[in-house]
C-alpha cells in the first residue's frame, strides 16, 4: 500500500465537471469510484438527493463541511443502489465487469478493492501519474456496454472520492468488500 500517495491539503487539485457532480483530479491518487445502471436509482430519487445537495452546499463554505456533505449524499445515494432496483443485469454479466475492471490492473491503474453488484459497481484504484480518471472509466463502460450488446448501459455521471488517509483507505475497502453481504446478496461471486 502506498500510503505516500493520500492527498496532502497542499498538493494540486483539479477539479472538472461532467454535469452534476464535481470530480477532483489528483496524480498518483487513490479513488473511490462508484458507477451505476441508469435505472439503478428511479430518476425522482435522484433528482430529490441532488437537489437537496445543491441547497444545501449553497448555505456552507468551508471545505470539511462541503466534504462532509458529499459523504452523506455518497451514503445515501449507495442505499439507494443496495436496494437492488431497475434491471440489474450485472447479475448476469458480473463475470464480464470484473473481467473488465481487472484487464490492465498493474499496468494503468492499481486495484485495491472492488465489487460488481447487481445495478452497480464500487472500485478502489490507484491511478499512476498521467492516468486520467475520466478515460479509466470510459474504458470500463464502453468495454462492457459492447460486449453486452446493449448500447449505453451506464448511467452517464458517476461519483469519485479521492481518498485522503489510510482510515479512510481502510474504511473504504471494507465498505466495498462487504457491500454485497450488506445488501443480502450472500456468496456473491464478483469481489475483490
Amino acid at each position: 500500500m502506498r500510503y505516500d500517495n493520500f492527498i496532502p491539503q497542499s498538493r494540486f487539485v483539479r477539479i472538472r465537471s461532467r454535469g452534476r457532480l464535481p470530480h477532483w483530479e489528483v496524480d498518483n491518487a487513490i479513488y473511490f469510484i462508484p458507477f451505476s445502471l441508469p435505472d439503478a436509482v428511479p430518476v425522482r430519487v435522484m433528482k430529490e438527493l441532488f437537489e437537496e445537495r445543491e441547497r444545501l452546499m449553497r448555505r456552507v463554505k468551508a471545505p470539511h463541511d462541503r466534504a462532509r456533505l458529499d459523504r452523506a449524499l455518497e451514503l445515501r445515494l449507495d442505499q439507494q443502489l443496495d436496494r437492488g432496483q431497475g434491471s440489474c443485469i450485472l447479475r448476469e454479466h458480473g463475470d464480464l465487469v470484473a473481467d473488465a475492471l481487472k484487464f490492465f490492473d498493474r499496468e494503468r491503474y492499481e486495484l485495491h478493492a472492488w465489487c460488481v453488484m447487481p445495478n452497480h459497481v464500487h472500485v478502489v484504484v490507484y491511478l499512476e501519474h498521467g492516468a486520467d480518471l475520466e478515460n479509466v472509466l470510459h474504458s470500463w463502460k464502453s468495454y462492457t456496454a459492447h460486449e453486452i450488446g446493449r448500447g449505453h448501459i451506464w448511467m452517464k455521471e458517476y461519483f469519485d472520492r479521492v481518498i485522503r488517509s489510510p482510515r479512510d483507505y481502510a474504511d473504504t475497502c471494507t465498505y466495498v468488500k462487504a457491500n454485497p453481504a450488506k445488501a443480502g446478496l450472500s456468496q456473491w461471486p464478483w469481489v475483490g
